[in-house]
């Protein structure tokens, strides 16, 4: 009953998200890891996915709402399959990250700039496990989630061919 509940796809989606969330702040506070400029990028599409959590525990019995969701969700995982791949690749050398990845600035005209240079380097991996990056750690977590909301969104539009809404 559970798994057949409108609630449960979109729970799994945000819960999972967030967990990784919390497993990169984890990582960053608890193990002492620094976190490079695509480390920071592979985050946002959680942040942002995080910003549906109070609409959709309020509107996800509405069907409308859940096509919106799922569609939402499917992008933003999608997005955040791309810029982890992207990671992959520059930790690769598949090609070349951002010129300012590892601190290298122009010029330092503040503290703030100075104390950026501490940043680790993209291209360099942070293995947590032998032979897995967390770059390639966040890819294989987020792989299944994009699955899921195209697997909700299939679900929602095909519902609404069904019946017409409420």
């Amino acid at each position: 009953m559970l798994l057949r509940s409108s609630l449960f796809l979109p729970a799994l989606i945000l819960a999972s998200s967030a967990a990784l969330l919390l497993g990169a702040w984890g990582f960053e506070l608890i193990g002492g890891l620094l976190p490079c400029k695509l480390c920071l990028q592979q985050r946002v599409p959680h942040y942002l996915l995080a910003a549906l959590i109070i609409p959709a525990v309020v509107l996800v019995r509405f069907r409308a709402f859940r096509l919106v969701f799922f569609v939402a969700a499917s992008g933003l995982m999608a997005a955040a399959a791309f810029l982890a791949a992207k990671h992959v690749g520059v930790e690769f050398g598949w090609w070349q990250g951002p010129m300012d990845c590892g601190g290298r600035v122009q010029t330092i005209g503040s503290a703030d700039e100075l104390f950026s240079l501490e940043r680790p380097d993209c291209s360099k991996p942070t293995y947590i496990l032998p032979g897995i990056t967390m770059a390639m750690a966040h890819l294989l977590a987020v792989l299944p989630l994009l699955a899921l909301s195209l697997l909700g969104l299939w679900r929602s539009v095909r519902a609404l061919r069904v019946a017409p809404a409420a």
